[in-house]
């Protein structure tokens, strides 16, 4: 998996050869506990602070599980938007879609 972070100006790519299942487990336990809440009070709407947090973690996933701490949280939020951070979070926890897998190299039925 592959990310790209402007840091200090520079465009820089990270890569990873592994994407570890335990990033897909701590996305579900996030979620998890924001199902829990919302069961527990009907009309619970998450507050700011508990908003940032819940994001802090989710971003945490690709700097610290997925990346393994090659640049941090913040350097994310800096360096990439926010469209992009949750398209590379969607990757690393559930995968490309397959039509993006083979990136449409191999054609069509006739084109293989």
């Amino acid at each position: 998996m592959k990310i790209e972070l402007y840091i200090d100006g520079e465009k820089k790519l990270f890569t990873t050869p592994l994407v570890p299942m335990l990033a897909k487990r701590k996305y579900l336990e996030i979620e998890s506990e924001s199902e829990e809440k919302a069961k527990e009070n009907k009309g619970y709407v998450p507050s700011p602070q508990e908003q940032l947090d819940e994001e802090d973690e989710m971003v945490g996933i690709l700097a610290n599980i997925v990346f393994n701490g090659q640049f941090t949280v913040d350097q994310v939020y800096n360096g990439a938007s926010d469209e992009y951070v949750y398209s590379k979070l969607r990757e690393a926890v559930f995968g490309k879609p397959k039509q993006e897998e083979n990136n449409g190299e191999e054609g069509n039925e006739q084109g293989k």
